[in-house]
């Protein structure tokens, strides 16, 4: 996950926290008045002006919007790490503006019966519960970022390179793992300087992006050297890999996104410009998916093993390495469709190779048992992979996670199918997967990635289940 994506998630976690606030507060702000102030009992309704219903809605729909703009305006959702003063000024001001727009609209709605004490109450108790809910969000923002690790690689030796390392390491955003840094020509720096580790020039950074899993690369170089950086982040470009420059501007195919980076002005040029909100949405709903799946598809599975056991000598499961995200190599579990000495008998049976490509694809492969054909006529043997997505290896729909090996052969433009997260199904799935040649398979994973949306992951899903329940995806 890049910066600008960590920052927005960070920015949904804020804001969804403090609609929680102000929900609270309305409500507290109800029991105060109807159960003290009025000493009635509560709730003998839902919170809201007058009527039960009626004004409640507008309350639901209006004010967290309204809130929620306020508090941008009052710079609550910018980066970087403040006093407490700062917030508590913020909030209370915050607070009364929207405590003035309540009463604006509770008597624009209601002329009769104006509930001032509930309006009172409510803007009292909106700076306490707002203050606890960032208190909140800063916690859970600390527990997602300790979750996730980003590897990142800094072009350039000089102070802002030193900046540079500094604020990453100390970044709230994600753990941050500088693998080291590449000299710009002409830059003087020995095995080990005060910027950390100094793997190189930077004209080894192809060489670091094939060998190393790298999320981004940070180029801390004057201005007037932009025009030697410009060839490596279109490198970076190339592979999948997004890339910071810390200047005012540069050309590049890549649309640009403005980051700012605790005060340092940044143009990340990344490749693939997913929205933060609809990918978080997606990882959401791909734990959704695989809770479900896994329990409506235990006694499938269940089976599954039992005739694997039966049937061949061997484990149940099949256990291999497969590049992730960025190169990130995960362990990817499957039902065992193959005698257990496959690995070994594999030269044996590479004159039956298919693909065209750094693959392995055969109809006819002997060391499938009898079973494990039947499991993959029907893609049963992957239902084992949501525990995978579960686990955040993987997602429902995405590229399919190739072997180290394979990616070791890879062009350099087809490693971008890296800089998505792997899927249970994907185009080159539902196209026929043996049918589709190499080039094109890569093709179709690259149109996927810049073509991606809810919308189309939905698609995918939606042609994967006539494609599985007829057997045509082989």
């Amino acid at each position: 996950m890049t910066v600008a994506k960590a920052w927005r998630q960070v920015r949904l976690l804020t804001a969804t926290c403090d609609v929680a606030a102000l929900l609270a507060a309305y409500v507290g702000g109800d029991f105060l008045r109807t159960r003290l102030w009025m000493n009635q009992p509560w709730p003998e309704r839902l919170p809201g002006f007058g009527s039960p219903f009626q004004v409640h809605y507008w309350t639901l729909l209006v004010l967290p919007l309204a809130w929620v703009a306020v508090l941008h305006w009052h710079r609550w959702y910018e980066p970087g790490g403040h006093r407490l003063r700062w917030y508590l000024r913020r909030a209370v001001t915050a607070s009364v503006v929207t405590g003035l727009v309540t009463a604006g609209l509770a008597l624009f709605l209601q002329r009769e019966a104006f509930p001032r004490m509930q309006v009172v109450a409510f803007t009292a108790l909106l700076p306490a519960t707002t203050l606890i809910a960032r208190g909140i969000s800063s916690l859970l923002a600390a527990w997602l970022a300790s979750r996730q690790e980003r590897h990142v690689l800094i072009v350039g030796l000089g102070r802002e390179a030193v900046r540079l390392r500094r604020l990453l390491r100390a970044s709230t955003l994600g753990r941050c793992n500088v693998l080291g840094h590449l000299a710009m020509p002409g830059e003087h720096h020995g095995p080990e300087q005060r910027t950390g580790a100094v793997l190189g020039g930077v004209e080894r950074l192809a060489e670091r992006l094939d060998t190393s899993v790298v999320d981004e690369v940070f180029f801390a170089v004057r201005i007037e050297r932009l025009p030697e950086v410009l060839p490596y982040v279109r490198l970076c470009e190339e592979v999948g890999v997004a890339a910071h420059v810390l200047a005012e501007s540069m050309v590049c195919h890549a649309a640009p996104e403005v980051v700012d980076l605790h005060g340092m002005p940044m143009l990340a040029y990344a490749p693939v410009r997913h929205s933060a909100e609809l990918l978080f949405i997606k990882r959401v709903l791909d734990v959704i998916l695989a809770a479900v799946g896994i329990v409506v598809s235990t006694p499938i599975m269940l089976l599954c093993a039992a005739l694997i056991r039966f049937t061949s000598p061997g484990p149940i499961l099949f256990r291999q390495r497969r590049s992730g995200l960025h190169g990130r190599a995960f362990t990817m579990y499957k039902f065992r469709t193959m005698h257990a000495d496959a690995d070994q008998r594999l030269g044996e049976v590479a004159h039956l190779n298919e693909a065209d490509g750094p693959v392995f694809k055969s109809r006819v492969d002997p060391r499938v048992t009898r079973m494990g054909a039947w499991l993959r006529r029907y893609s049963l043997d992957e239902l084992p992979q949501l525990f995978n997505v579960l686990l955040g290896d993987m997602s429902i729909v995405g590229p399919r996670p190739p072997l180290p090996e394979e990616v070791a052969r890879y062009d350099r433009w087809q490693r971008r199918r890296l800089s998505m997260r792997p899927g249970l199904t994907c185009l080159w799935q539902v196209k026929g997967r043996h049918r589709v040649g190499f080039d094109e398979w890569m093709h179709l994973d690259l149109f996927y990635i810049d073509h991606w949306s809810l919308r189309l992951d939905f698609l995918i899903m939606c042609r994967t289940v006539p494609v599985v329940l007829s057997g045509t995806g082989l």
